[in-house]
């Protein structure tokens, strides 16, 4: 029983020094066998197109509709949004395989004007290689204390230190696996940012009609600017009024006094 016990603490202290090298720092130089003839590239793709102000909408809802019915290249709708105030536009960003964000860039050109087009890259190399490191690493630890639970026994204590390490550990899996799958779904799909507007293509009577209507908006907002003036002005319009004649008469006496030789 003393040589298992002795067993047992060895076993605890060599998993309390792979605990405390668990933290997978980063290489400086990358495994050449690893990640060999791959790029760990992510790619964000930014679109401006310029369309009609009735056309904006019916663009919006066919790209988004477009995303939702691409299930073959798994396009997955982030965000969507259109402006109907003053000056139309819309927004759109979506994710997905590189095959479909091609289909959906070329819908858009095929609707509207592109007046700029745009793509950033990031190299996610450093972080994939580390992400595949502390998996594992965790997964090897894990296996250490499923060793150690195992030899366990009886020993009520140290399996309650050992069950308790577990399931830290795989909290730490869990989450260690759901950062790698992140950090795979950047590269597997690209990111796709579509601006509409309708700057550049409005017609000659769009401002008119505006400023019609917003005619009683601006005239009520001049007249309350006009009366906030007032309310300025008049404190000193009416010292002048009464200030005036005292300074009339002041000066006139100044001028009746005869010069002394």
């Amino acid at each position: 029983m003393k040589k298992v016990y002795i067993c047992l603490f060895g076993l605890l202290l060599l998993a309390g020094c792979g605990k405390a090298n668990r933290s997978v720092q980063p290489s400086d130089t990358r495994v050449a066998t690893e990640g060999k003839g791959q790029d760990y590239l992510a790619y964000e793709h930014n679109v401006d197109v310029m369309a009609g102000e009735a056309q904006i909408r019916p663009l919006y809802e066919k790209v988004v509709a477009a995303c939702k019915a691409d299930t073959e290249n798994g396009c997955l709708l982030l965000d969507s949004s259109i402006d109907s105030g003053r000056y139309v536009h819309a927004r759109i960003s979506m994710r997905a395989k590189p095959a479909g964000i091609k289909k959906m860039m070329a819908l858009v050109g095929s609707e509207g004007e592109i007046t700029s087009q745009g793509t950033k890259v990031e190299d996610l190399g450093r972080p994939v290689l580390d992400s595949k490191k502390r998996l594992e690493m965790l997964k090897q630890y894990q296996a250490q204390l499923q060793e150690l639970e195992k030899r366990s026994g009886a020993n009520v204590d140290a399996l309650i230190k050992v069950s308790k390490e577990l399931a830290t550990v795989q909290v730490e899996l869990e989450q260690a696996t759901a950062a790698n799958a992140l950090l795979m779904q950047r590269i597997d799909t690209d990111l796709l940012n579509v601006a509409i507007s309708a700057e550049g293509k409005q017609s000659f009577w769009t401002p008119v009609k505006r400023a019609l209507g917003n005619f009683t908006d601006n005239l009520s907002e001049g007249v309350a600017n006009a009366i906030t003036a007032m309310a300025y002005i008049l404190p000193w319009l009416i010292a002048f009024v009464l200030l005036f004649p005292l300074g009339r008469k002041g000066w006139r006496r100044l001028k009746g006094v005869p010069r002394k030789d």
